[in-house]
């Protein structure tokens, strides 16, 4: 039977055409151009590792576009694998246009301290970055929704802005870089286990998480105070072995998880808010603590306390519970075996700190003089447009406010000191 030449060939492209699209690449090899191997997928090209196990060295330039066979091709990824693994590689160009940073495409890159990513790019894969030990600064464009898995763990970042487009920091994904001292989470509501485990943050300032994730915020030697706004739940072991975090502001939340602050030394005073219904096993153990406020109005049967909430055995703590005045009668000498006292904080006294001082600027705003303190700041309609802890001396929070008047509005323990300033 002879075969019509029309149909045959219209039927090769069409098997060429499916076999492209099954096994991903247009062309069996990566195909090396000017240094750089490229494979072509879905018909764009993107970085390939180079053949031979040959590895990438010095400071390489990703062109935006590269011509393959006659044929010009889009580069829209740096592929997974691709880069990684290459000590002597100093530094990457990418170019505009370039959309993905494929999983593990830097892992174990060493010798690169700096990255600039386009703002074309809309997203940064598992592991892009693990191991990239001597990585000190990274920019993440706007419009990559999260921080994925191990993206970052084990990197050199000291500091890192996320845009408004993160929401979403995944499974490790800075866990263990020690010297990342700064990031900024107002944007971020959901925060998953060990994404920051190990860091070097000083602060934790978390809103509109239904609940931490186990072990996040586990093993910050620096961290020495935590803000939680709108916030479900802890997490189990979350600030476990934090050697310094002092203060907790802990909101409305509901459930303090299992070791959520265990080890804690630096931790003398909390203070529980009524929204709390669950303290679980362990979640103060080996802390500081001498003294937990609390103003439940039923602590019997409004709260479900676990047994080892406060440590067993070596690890149990002493304090006591101090209530206010109208619910003494009903907590009674002891609560859980703990001895009952009533409030030694009299009440809010308004202070006035000397030398302090407020500016607004370029969407910063700089204080002086409110170190220790927790500063919220206020518009003239009352609503509360920032909260934040000052643990320096001169304190810069990233905060936009229109123009207008607004206050701030600072608290330590009893003490409250109150400020109008102007943006215009």
């Amino acid at each position: 039977m002879k075969t019509n030449y029309l149909f045959k060939n219209a039927f090769l492209i069409v098997f060429f055409v499916f076999n492209v699209l099954s096994v991903g690449s247009l062309f069996a090899d990566p195909v090396v151009v000017n240094g750089i191997a490229f494979n072509v997928v879905n018909g764009a090209a993107e970085t390939a590792a180079l053949p031979d196990g040959t590895k990438y060295t010095g400071t390489i330039t990703i062109p935006a576009s590269v011509s393959i066979n006659g044929t010009s091709y889009v580069v829209k990824k740096i592929g997974n694998n691709s880069l990684r693994d290459a000590p002597a590689l100093t530094g990457v160009v990418i170019p505009d246009g370039l959309e993905v940073v494929g999983n593990s495409s830097f892992a174990g890159c060493t010798g690169i301290t700096s990255i600039v990513l386009p703002s074309t790019v809309k997203s940064i894969e598992d592991w892009a970055f693990y191991s990239c030990t001597n990585l000190e600064s990274i920019n993440i464009p706007n419009g990559v929704p999260a921080i994925t898995e191990h993206t970052f763990q084990q990197s050199g970042l000291k500091s890192i802005t996320l845009p408004a487009s993160v929401t979403s920091l995944k499974v490790c994904a800075f866990q263990d870089a020690s010297k990342l001292a700064s990031i900024n989470l107002e944007n971020v509501t959901e925060i998953v286990a060990w994404s920051l485990y190990g860091t070097a943050i000083t602060s934790a300032n978390i809103s509109n998480v239904p609940n931490i994730g186990g072990e996040a915020f586990r093993k910050c030697p620096n961290l020495t105070s935590v803000v939680l706004r709108n916030v479900g739940g802890t997490g189990g072991w979350t600030f476990e072995g934090c050697p310094k975090l002092a203060t907790i502001d802990f909101g409305t939340i509901e459930s303090i998880d299992g070791g959520a602050f265990s080890g804690d030394a630096a931790l003398t005073t909390v203070t529980i808010p009524n929204s709390v219904v669950f303290i679980d096993g362990y979640a103060f153990e080996k802390t500081g603590i001498t003294k937990i406020y609390v103003s439940w109005a039923d602590p019997i049967g409004g709260v479900v306390i676990d047994a080892n909430a406060f440590g067993s055995d070596a690890g149990k703590i002493n304090f006591t519970w101090y209530v206010p005045q109208d619910l003494l009668s009903i907590y009674g000498s002891d609560l859980m075996g703990y001895p009952v006292a009533l409030t030694d904080i009299t009440g809010v006294k308004n202070v006035q700190l000397e030398n302090a001082s407020v500016f607004y600027t370029g969407g910063n705003l700089n204080l002086k003089g409110y170190q220790g303190y927790s500063i919220s700041v206020v518009s003239v309609d009352g609503r509360t447009v920032a909260h934040f802890p000052a643990n320096e001396l001169n304190t810069v929070a990233q905060v936009s406010l229109a123009s207008g008047i607004y206050m701030i509005n600072a608290t330590k323990e009893n003490n409250r000191s109150v400020v109008k300033f102007i943006v215009k």
